[in-house]
C-alpha cells in the first residue's frame, strides 16, 4: 500500500455508485502505467477464468503463488504444482476443519455451506476457495468447469496487481485468525490526517456490499460471504483478522420470521497489538434486515470503516485501533435485548483488564445520508461525543448533536460501563426496505464522516 493516498473528487465517487462496475474498485493505474512494477516474478503458467461472468478484480504476487479475489469475497490461489495430493497441497489456503476429496483430478473442499474446488493445468494447481454452495449445489460444477476453460494469462490480466502483502485471514470459530508476515506489514511513520482518507474505497465497499450481495440477514449464507469479504479487505491492509462467533435466536426481523443460526463478528487488530493496553474501538454493523440491500444500513457504516482502516493502516494514531464488522445487529424482537447481539458479544468477552483498556467506541450506522453528521450519545452527553464534535471542527464537517441515542452498537458499550457513542442516523425513505439501493448513499457524506473519524483517531 502506498504511504501516500489520493482523496478523489466527490464528483467521481459519486459515478461509481451510479453506474456498474467490472474492474477494481478504488483508483486504477494510470493508462499505460507498468501495472506489474515491483510485482515478483511467477515461472509457472497462470490462468485468468470467469466465474459466472465474475472477472478477476485486483490480485497479490508471491513468487511461489498468486492470490485474486472475485465479486462477493470469492478467491483463487494458483501454485506450481508440486506433484503430491492435492488435498495436502491445498491445506493453507483451505478452511478449517473442512473436508477435501479428490475424485478425477478435482479437488472438492468444503465446510457447512461453504466449498472449494482445485485442480491442476499445465503445472499449476488452482484453486476457488470460499464458493457459497448452500444454495446454489450447481456451482462446484461450474467452477471446476471455469478452471479447466480459463485462459492462459500473464500477471497483468488478473486485476489490478500488487506485491503479495499478508496472508489472508483463517475462519476458524471463535477467535482464531492469521497474523500478516513481520516483513510485509505496511511501515507507519506519518501521523493520520483527515485528508488521508479514499472515500473510494467506502464507496466500492458500499457498491459490493448493496449492489452485489444485497440483504445480509445476519445468520444466512449472503452475511457469511459479505464478512469473508470484508475479513480479506481488513486483512489485506495488514491486520490481523479473526471472526467471532456470535449465537443468534429465532425471532422476527422487521416483520420477516428470521431463524436462529450463527453469524460473526470480524474483528481486526494491529500488528502486536496488546489488548490490556488503552486503545480505541470503530464498529459497524454488517448484517440487514431480510428484505433491504442496506446500502445506507448500513454498508455505509461498513464502507467508512474501511476506508479509515485503509488509512490507519500506513499512519500513526493517538492510540491503538481495533475495527470490528458486527454481525446481528438488526432487531429479533421487540425488545432492547432482541438485537445488537454481535457488539454484546464483543463486550461480553472482554476481561476485567481488557475493558479497562477501552478508552473510547464510535459506532458508524447509517453514515451516508444527509450533509450534516448525527453524532449521538446514549444519555445527554458522553465524552466520546464530546471528542467526535471537535474532532469534526477539525476536519471541517457540518455536525448535529443528538443525545439519548441507543440504537446502535455503541449502546453494548455504553451500558457496560464504556464511553462509546455514534455517528450516523439521519432518517430517508428507504429505511430497511428493498429501496436502500447503492444510489441512496452521498459520497460527500461518507467523505465527511470518514474525516471526522480520522480526526478522531488523528495524534493531536
Amino acid at each position: 500500500m502506498p504511504a501516500q493516498r489520493r482523496t478523489a473528487s466527490v464528483g467521481a465517487v459519486a459515478a461509481l455508485l451510479l453506474t456498474a462496475c467490472t474492474g477494481p474498485s478504488g483508483d486504477g493505474p494510470d493508462q499505460g502505467a507498468d501495472r506489474t512494477a515491483g510485482v515478483p516474478r511467477v515461472d509457472f503458467p497462470l490462468f485468468a477464468p470467469t466465474l459466472d461472468g465474475d472477472a478477476p478484480e485486483a490480485s497479490q504476487v508471491w513468487a511461489d503463488r498468486v492470490e485474486t479475489s472475485y465479486a462477493g469475497g470469492v478467491g483463487l490461489v494458483q501454485v506450481a504444482d508440486p506433484a503430491a495430493d492435492l488435498c495436502t497441497t491445498l491445506e493453507p489456503y483451505r478452511l478449517a476443519d473442512d473436508t477435501c476429496a479428490v475424485e478425477d483430478g478435482v479437488a472438492v473442499t468444503s465446510m457447512e455451506e461453504m466449498s472449494g474446488v482445485g485442480l491442476v493445468r499445465d503445472g499449476t494447481l488452482l484453486y476457488w476457495r470460499s464458493l457459497v454452495t448452500e444454495v446454489d449445489p450447481g456451482l462446484v460444477d461450474r467452477a471446476a468447469t471455469a478452471l479447466r476453460e480459463a485462459p492462459q494469462s500473464g500477471v497483468d490480466g488478473l486485476g489490478a496487481v500488487s506485491p503479495g502483502g499478508p496472508t489472508p485471514a483463517t475462519d476458524e470459530s471463535d477467535g482464531a485468525g492469521e497474523s500478516p508476515t513481520a516483513d510485509s506489514s505496511p511501515v507507519v511513520d506519518e501521523p493520520l490526517a483527515a485528508d488521508d482518507l479514499d472515500p473510494a474505497t467506502a464507496v466500492g465497499a458500499v457498491r459490493r456490499l448493496a449492489g452485489r450481495i444485497g440483504p445480509r440477514e445476519a445468520t444466512s449464507a449472503a452475511y457469511d460471504r459479505a464478512a469473508r469479504w470484508v475479513a480479506g479487505e481488513l486483512t489485506r491492509f495488514g491486520y490481523y483478522v479473526e471472526r467471532q462467533r456470535v449465537d443468534v435466536p429465532a425471532g422476527e426481523s422487521w416483520g420477516v420470521a428470521v431463524p436462529a443460526g450463527r453469524s460473526t463478528n470480524v474483528v481486526a487488530t494491529p500488528a502486536d497489538f496488546d489488548p490490556s493496553a488503552p486503545h480505541l474501538v470503530v464498529g459497524a454493523h454488517l448484517d440487514t434486515v431480510p428484505q433491504a440491500p442496506g446500502a445506507e444500513d448500513n454498508a455505509s457504516g461498513v464502507g467508512v470503516l474501511l476506508a479509515v482502516a485503509e488509512a490507519v493502516a500506513v499512519r500513526r494514531t493517538r492510540l491503538p485501533v481495533v475495527f470490528v464488522a458486527f454481525g446481528a445487529e438488526e432487531p429479533r424482537g421487540p425488545s432492547d435485548d432482541d438485537h445488537h447481539y454481535g457488539s454484546r458479544r464483543y463486550v461480553a468477552k472482554l476481561t476485567p483488564l481488557v475493558r479497562n483498556a477501552v478508552r473510547g467506541m464510535v459506532s458508524l450506522d447509517r453514515v451516508g445520508v444527509g450533509q450534516r453528521v448525527p453524532v449521538g450519545s446514549a444519555g445527554d452527553t458522553d465524552p466520546v461525543q464530546r471528542e467526535l464534535l471537535a474532532a469534526a471542527r477539525r476536519a471541517g464537517a457540518a455536525t448535529v448533536a443528538e443525545d439519548g441515542q441507543r440504537s446502535s452498537d455503541h449502546w453494548s458499550f455504553v451500558r457496560a460501563g464504556l464511553p462509546g457513542a455514534r455517528l450516523g442516523s439521519t432518517p430517508y425513505a428507504g429505511y430497511h426496505s428493498a429501496g436502500d439501493v447503492p444510489a441512496v448513499v452521498s459520497p460527500a457524506q461518507l467523505e465527511r464522516v470518514g474525516r471526522i473519524v480520522a480526526a478522531w483517531l488523528a495524534p493531536r
